[in-house]
């Protein structure tokens, strides 16, 4: 009987391993997928061997902790619990497949080394097709509304996983050693598949009122940032507008300078009032005229907002984009965020200092799109980690929460690579975006 167990609890941990490789594959290295092996059939060993139901719970809990842990990623904590709840309705329907063509029990089924094995196998080979189809839909539809819902929200729906695989093996569990009909057996596998896509019915239905809060929020965001780049454009027109009325008054105050032969006050006018207008005009222009290399709408309007915003507070802005930028492997109202975040911030810090200067540079290696922001800084002794950290900051109450989000931002990437310097007098942001997202 012992011996029964332990054959019975590793196969089971063998199907949840199999369910988490498919689900998060290449996310984990290989001893991070034995560890998910030892755990699950360890305590799969343990519930079965002291009937302790319970266990239960904390298999699929901890196991699924430990899954965050190790991918960091909030969204994977769903994958345990979801691949246990599909395993559970395969189990039962090919064990009903089998108890109609050859009349095999459910309590022959568990008394018998092959017929387990068979099952198993069985079950993992039809749960492939299933969990790669529900890793496609977490990676169009899911993942970045996970990453924006409240927290709580999540635990919720956690526990209503672990709650419906709990009620589903306490149910099939109850007809192990019951010689039940072919009828019974049809009622006991269809309740358990009803009751499986009720519960993930509403959680859909949950996902998808997130899903329309968290859309609307974007076109909001989108709007915002449309907005601010249109007033930077009307902004832009009055200076063209203001400069055409200044351009004539020049003119005119240049004509009288001549008309009356009075050079000595015409270069002293020119070199007081003309000159220092052309180098302030063409240091502007010569900065924002390199962001027409980018392409992007978002990203250009951010960008420009910000950065013009730095030179009129008379912040040095040094661009260099020697490339096409065409298009950025990265979601637009992330985008327009982080570096809204990190330009706010480094013309913030820049104004502390004597000389303030902000540098951007944007380039290509191979497929990968490169972004480098630095800006002069004063140091107060905080490390680039807890800069991160949530409501860590040198500037108060309500601030600290920029660089936090940013973190946020990022970890819902795979194709991002990202890395904060203090070097030289200078605090660099530098973000690596390569072509295509990996989940």
């Amino acid at each position: 009987m012992m011996t029964l167990i332990l054959f019975s609890s590793i196969l089971v941990g063998l199907m949840l391993t199999c369910d988490v490789f498919i689900l998060t594959h290449p996310l984990l290295s290989a001893n991070k997928y034995l560890i998910f092996f030892l755990s699950l059939s360890s305590l799969a060993f343990l519930q079965t061997n002291f009937n302790l139901p319970l266990v239960l719970f904390i298999t699929l809990g901890v196991n699924s902790l430990l899954l965050v842990k190790f991918s960091k990623k909030l969204y994977t904590i769903f994958y345990i619990p979801l691949g246990y709840i599909i395993n559970c309705v395969l189990v039962n329907v090919i064990g009903l497949a089998g108890n109609i063509l050859w009349d095999i029990s459910v309590k022959d089924l568990n008394s018998d080394k092959f017929l387990l094995i068979m099952n198993s196998l069985c079950t993992i080979a039809a749960s492939c097709p299933v969990l790669y189809l529900v890793r496609l839909l977490f990676q169009k539809y899911l993942i970045r509304i996970f990453e924006t819902m409240n927290k709580k929200l999540i635990a919720l729906l956690v526990f209503i996983l672990l709650l419906c695989a709990f009620l589903i093996f306490m149910l099939a569990s109850f007809f192990d050693t019951l010689e039940i009909t072919h009828r019974e057996y049809f009622l006991m596998s269809s309740s358990v598949l009803l009751y499986s896509v009720f519960t993930i019915s509403i959680i859909i239905f949950v996902l998808r009122t997130e899903k329309k809060s968290f859309e609307a929020q974007e076109r909001v965001e989108y709007l915002k940032n449309l907005n601010e780049y249109t007033k930077n454009l009307e902004m832009v027109y009055q200076n063209l507008r203001s400069f055409r009325h200044d351009y004539f008054n020049i003119m005119a105050s240049l004509a009288a300078y001549i008309d009356a032969k009075n050079y000595d006050e015409l270069e002293t006018f020119f070199y007081r009032h003309i000159l220092p207008m052309q180098k302030n005009l063409t240091l502007k222009n010569s900065a924002l005229n390199n962001l027409l290399h980018i392409h992007i709408l978002e990203l250009k309007s951010i960008l420009y907002t910000k950065l013009l915003l730095a030179v009129n507070q008379d912040i040095e802005v040094n661009i260099d984009i020697p490339d096409e930028i065409d298009s950025v492997a990265m979601d637009p109202v992330d985008m327009t965020r982080m570096f809204g975040i990190y330009l706010d911030n480094a013309i913030e810090a820049c104004l502390q200092t004597e000389r303030p200067v902000v540098n951007l540079h944007v380039g290509k290696m191979k497929q990968d799109i490169v972004f480098i922001i630095s800006n002069t800084f004063i140091d107060n002794g905080l490390s680039v980690t807890q800069m991160y950290k949530k409501g860590v900051t040198t500037k108060g109450d309500g601030h600290g929460i920029g660089l936090h989000n940013v973190s946020e931002i990022l970890n819902r990437y795979n194709n991002i690579y990202h890395e904060t310097l203090m070097r030289e007098g200078l605090f660099i942001q530098q973000v690596q975006i390569s072509k295509s997202i990996l989940i």
